[in-house]
């Protein structure tokens, strides 16, 4: 693994990883990477050898050394690096679909509290919904819940390292588990500073999942039960973009008919 640094905080997406010998998940990192340099720098020694060197305890490091054994903190980090993920930044397109993902997460998805599995559900686009066009954009295999039934909304779930990416948008700022339980819920951090395209990435994919459209009215409205100070941080993301007047109130973002026509949002008869 190399230390080139994208937005994604490898130190981070390790410490989601706990339990086992490490309650530090970026420690195990740091003590795999240790153990398997001086064993290539010392290819005749054992693990007994390398153990009383780097005074790791035998039991933890033989697995690494006589098999293919890595701790799942190393694993994640090195699926992540497959897929372009710890390297991306602003502007790349493995930050674009991490990025679309993220608003997908806010606006019509989950990660789960006990394996950090993502889900998305569709839009009124169904299967051309844009979660499926990044999906296939990252090669990301995926499977469809809830197809047939008319009860609950479909939706796409990722089956080809799923933790590892759930994992990497908590890192972005994602939330975990039912989103009225969370504490302090805020949008991502990196919108702050992000460019426009950016930022303008992000408000389309979450308009496109959550806008309300009246008959009547050419203005259009998000549904948010979240705290008023989430209403407010996400009613400013969106006039930012769209450069024209949004407003926050109670339970509701109100998009003005300028801001929707400056974003595209077409009326639905």
């Amino acid at each position: 693994m190399n230390d080139q640094d994208g937005l994604v905080d490898r130190r981070a997406l390790a410490r989601t990883y706990d339990g086992g010998a490490y309650e530090d998940g970026w420690a195990a990192v740091l003590d795999y990477q240790a153990v398997m340099r001086y064993a290539s720098e010392h290819p005749t020694k054992g693990s007994y050898a390398v153990s009383s060197a780097l005074e790791i305890p035998r039991s933890r490091i033989r697995p690494w050394i006589d098999g293919d054994s890595r701790p799942d903190a190393v694993r994640a980090l090195e699926a992540a690096e497959k897929y372009g993920w710890l390297e991306a930044t602003y502007g790349d397109t493995e930050f674009v679909v991490l990025n679309t993902l993220a608003a997908n997460v806010f606006s019509g998805g989950s990660i789960t509290t006990e394996n950090y599995q993502p889900s998305f559900a569709l839009n009124i686009n169904g299967e051309d919904s844009h979660v499926i066009d990044v999906l296939d954009a990252a090669d990301l295999d995926y499977q469809l819940a809830h197809r047939d039934d008319d009860g609950r909304a479909t939706e796409v779930r990722p089956s080809e390292d799923d933790p590892v990416l759930g994992r990497v948008l908590t890192v972005l700022g994602a939330p975990v588990g039912p989103k009225a339980h969370v504490d302090d819920f805020s949008l991502p951090w990196y919108l702050e500073d992000a460019p426009h395209e950016t930022r303008k990435m992000f408000v389309l994919a979450y308009v496109a999942n959550r806008t309300l459209h009246q008959p009547t009215k050419r203005t259009v409205q998000i549904q948010e039960e979240q705290p008023q100070s989430y209403r407010d941080e996400l009613a400013a993301l969106i006039q930012d973009v769209a450069g024209e007047r949004v407003t926050s109130g109670e339970r509701m973002v109100t998009i003005s008919a300028d801001a929707a026509r400056s974003l595209g949002i077409r009326p639905r008869n």
